[in-house]
């Protein structure tokens, strides 16, 4: 067991000491980069000696999961300041606690460990005065409340560190993922705990639903992971039994409470693999962790909470709420207990007020010698990792008197919060954005109960459990209700329309439910209407966290535009502005080509399975097979011109010649669905979905390499004639953008602009069309996002959106129009009418997804039973 004084000596000293001991293991990977001890240690003394503070100073730190973030972290505590980690509240902590210096680390790290890569902000505060044992300040789960902080010694982060490496039985051949945020103690524990025994940690800041987060487990033998129940349903739904993990060790599950059946369920799978859960209890107060429960229990006491880490001690000591003589409050004792709280400044001098921590939970001692809680002293709930004072948001509904004089009570479970009230109807609405501003917690976990009295026990309390009851059987009108209080559509309710979906829940992503390359630009634009800026990795998030981001943010006046958006709005204006004969700017499709292979990787690659990748490229290839092929069939109904090669997307290999009219208009969608079809097949296939995980970079490029002989003709298949459309001889186009998405490097982005320009030009014969593909390819590599004016984002995306219907409808559309009008007038009015077609043919794909609820719902209230009759017990 670690047993050093100082964190120095238990954490940051650990890493100077394997330095020496084990200098080339690694310590962390950060993307590609691996970091081994030596080199770590290098970076904590190099950034020790740049902070330029006075001795022993307090300073913010927050940022993401990164390598910057852990050295300006370690190389802080190495120089003796006091670290106060603020998550993304840096600013208003600043504030409120006038450190010495703000530091956010954004990831962006050159490595040279001189704070490239960090945000540093001095402040001209005053020296706060500091305990010599005080190290840490950490907030207790997120809870609501005063600005209340947690203050750590050196030996409560040592002790903890060393007891949770010892009962999980850690050595320097493990390897863990930051599957949690750094800033909230669980996340935090893993770091601290890998490095007392020089093992590894991959860093990385994504959902464990993402795919870049999925490929990192795999690619670098994770060998365990960290999680609170929300993680384990998310794992649930992304496929975790997909995932080739030989070296798996562990899983611990912490920060509320994991159902029992699913900590048998996810016993009995590990155990399959090899691998053993840990479930974990423990509190902020107690530097993270307080009980485990060993691996073997979990099959028949899937709902104890264990035994004491080692160097602790529990209590069960009465509680004047309890009666049965064998439940008590948990009373913990250990090094690992916090000096005490603070919530001010002047706080930060105190010392050791604790001995012991009383927890609030009572619990009893089964026989088996482990622990298992059966309820909560206090009125606290924890949802999502968050622990949320009921009373607090009791207060603050009746401070602001936002339901008006009405009386109300606050009630909640593992599940969703509750609040009771008679205000009026058009009250409803601001005391659920109250709570959600409260509590940061999603919409749909904020039940509104509206009731004339409030139910009480016999006692005279508030019946907790009767409201509970309420909230679940008899919902009123505005929990049903999809819209949200902002007076926006909720995320769940966008998606289950835009998509098609009725299944949405909140560790759904815009990927896991189906989401395309087709359906991304209008979810995007109709998500920043509820939530306002959206991140970069939206289409990755879950619902959950997607309600709750900050709704009702002031919109910027600029919007970093998603660079394929763009690309596709530009390329088809140009596309039918070169068919028209009205400015030449040809090259559109192919470079379209490209954007399909980027959006086809950073879309349909990201779904889980093989089985999910398959039906997501067949549902694509649907939505633009089945209207080009009725379109062309109406056309040859009443025009002809066309053959059955072209009814049946074929063409650009059966047609005789690609300068007869009619048949070589819609080579785009051919090739399109052909490589869609293609690619989605072999994609599903186990073995070569795991070798293009392993090496997503590599995989494009090695299937671009034999497509390039057909690109350079050193071998033909079929006549020459139609080549610039056959599928096998622009695929490379689709495969450059492809591999073009995978390069997260600047090296591979140089790389991929090399190849477009050494082999794109003398393809077409003409500069201009060659020019004007390179520059968009290169666009595609370095440019991921573009900033361009807000009152412009509409009309680009319903040009992007509507872009295949453009394409598919203009060429009977600009002919009659371009006899009657001036071209340049003929050439917007093509436009509209493309625009147009795609508006009504949502409208008519969404009254076709309602047409069966509507059936069911007339169906309904021809044969629901009234209410009365349900309560006489007349119907059988």
């Amino acid at each position: 067991m670690i047993t050093e004084s100082t964190v120095g000596e238990g954490i940051a000293s650990s890493v100077h000491r394997f330095a020496q001991a084990r200098p080339g293991y690694a310590a962390l990977i950060d993307g590609e980069r691996i970091v081994d001890y030596q080199e770590l240690s290098g970076l904590i003394t190099a950034r020790s000696a740049t902070w330029d503070l006075a001795p022993r100073s307090l300073v913010v730190l927050g940022g993401t999961s990164c390598l910057e973030f852990v050295v300006a972290y370690l190389s802080l505590l190495d120089a003796g300041h006091v670290v106060l980690l603020g998550g993304d509240r840096c600013l208003q902590l600043a504030d409120a606690w006038r450190p010495a210096a703000v530091v956010v680390a954004d990831g962006a790290s050159t490595g040279t460990g001189t704070g490239t890569g960090s945000t540093v902000e001095r402040l001209d505060a005053k020296p706060h005065e500091l305990h010599p044992d005080l190290a840490l300040l950490l907030s207790t789960s997120g809870s609501t409340g005063s600005p209340k902080f947690v203050r750590l010694s050196y030996k409560n982060v040592a002790a903890n560190a060393g007891a949770i490496a010892e009962y999980l039985s850690l050595t320097h051949d493990d390897r863990a993922i930051t599957s949690l945020p750094l800033h909230y103690c669980y996340g935090l524990s893993v770091l601290h705990s890998h490095f007392v025994v020089g093992a590894s940690v991959v860093l990385t800041s994504a959902s464990v639903v993402d795919p870049c987060f999925r490929h990192a487990v795999e690619r670098y033998d994770v060998t365990n992971f960290a999680g609170v129940p929300h993680t384990f349903e998310l794992l649930d739904r992304s496929r975790f039994d997909d995932l080739t993990l030989p070296r798996l060790r562990l899983l611990t599950v912490a920060g509320g409470r994991l159902a029992p059946h699913r900590v048998q369920s996810w016993a009995h799978r590990l155990d399959q693999r090899g691998a053993k859960l840990f479930v974990m209890y423990g509190q902020t107060e107690a530097t993270a962790r307080m009980a485990y429960l060993p691996p073997d229990l979990a099959a028949t006491c899937p709902s104890a909470i264990g035994v004491p880490v080692p160097g602790g001690a529990i209590e069960l000591r009465a509680h004047p709420a309890v009666d049965d003589p064998d439940v008590g409050e948990i009373v913990y004792t250990g090094p690992n207990v916090m000096m005490g709280y603070a919530d001010r400044p002047a706080q930060l001098a105190d010392g050791h007020s604790l001995t012991e921590l009383c927890t609030g939970d009572l619990a009893r001692l089964r026989p088996e010698g482990v622990y298992e809680i059966v309820g909560r002293a206090a009125r606290f709930i924890k949802l999502f990792g968050l622990r949320i004072d009921l009373d607090h948001v009791e207060r603050e509904l009746i401070r602001t008197g936002v339901a008006g004089a009405s009386e109300l009570a606050v009630v909640g479970d593992d599940t969703r919060l509750v609040v009771a009230t008679h205000a009026d109807v058009a009250s409803l609405g601001a005391v659920r954005s109250l709570v959600v501003e409260l509590t940061n917690l999603p919409e749909r976990c904020v039940h509104i109960v509206q009731c004339d009295e409030l139910p009480l026990t016999a006692s005279g309390k508030v019946d907790a459990a009767t409201l509970l009851a309420r909230a679940t059987e008899a919902s009123s009108d505005f929990d049903s209700n999809p819209v949200a209080t902002h007076g926006t559509q909720s995320v769940a309710a966008m998606f289950a329309e835009i998509l098609g979906r009725a299944d949405v829940r909140d560790g759904d992503t815009f990927i896991s439910l189906g989401g395309d390359s087709l359906s991304y630009i209008e979810c995007g634009l109709l998500l920043e209407g509820i939530i306002g800026r959206l991140p970069d990795d939206w289409h990755v998030t879950t619902v959950a966290d997607l309600e709750r981001l900050n709704r009702g943010a002031k919109p910027s006046r600029i919007v970093r535009l998603d660079i394929t958006m763009l690309m596709r709005a530009f390329s088809i204006c140009a596309v039918v502005s070169t068919h028209m004969g009205l400015y030449r700017f040809p090259g559109g499709a192919h470079l379209l080509l490209a954007v399909v292979g980027y959006n086809f990787a950073r879309f349909l690659l990201a779904a889980e399975s093989g089985r999910a990748r398959l039906r997501a490229g067949l549902r694509t290839a649907a939505r633009v097979a089945i209207p080009t092929s009725v379109w062309v069939g109406v056309n040859m109904l009443i025009a002809g011109g066309y053959s059955l090669g072209a009814l049946a997307l074929v063409n650009n290999y059966t047609g005789s010649s690609y300068r007869r009219e009619g048949r070589w208009q819609y080579w785009f969608f051919e090739v399109f669905i052909q490589l869609l079809l293609i690619t989605s097949v072999v994609m599903a296939i186990p073995v070569v979905r795991r070798f293009e995980r392993r090496l997503p970079f590599l995989f494009p490029l090695l299937l671009l390499a034999p497509l390039l002989i057909f690109r350079f003709r050193w071998w033909e298949l079929g006549d020459h004639y139609n080549y610039l459309f056959r599928t096998h001889t622009v695929a490379w186009f689709f495969v450059l953008g492809w591999a073009t998405q995978r390069a997260d490097r600047v090296w591979k982005r140089a790389f991929l602009s090399a190849v477009a320009i050494a082999v794109v030009p003398d393809f077409f014969g003409r500069s201009q069309r060659e020019l004007f593909i390179v520059i968009g390819l290169i666009a595609l590599a370095w440019l991921p996002v573009i900033p361009v004016p807000r009152i412009l984002v509409r009309p680009i995306g319903a040009l992007a959106s509507a872009s295949m219907w453009i394409f598919l409808v203009h060429w009977q559309v600009w002919p009659p129009i371009d006899a009657l009008l001036q071209r340049e007038i003929a050439f917007v009015l093509t436009i509209a009418i493309g625009v147009a077609v795609w508006w009504v043919a949502l409208q008519a794909l969404v009254l076709l997804r309602a047409v069966p609820a509507m059936v069911a719902d007339r169906f309904y209230s021809q044969v629901k039973p009234s209410s009365g009759a349900l309560a006489t017990g007349s119907i059988r």
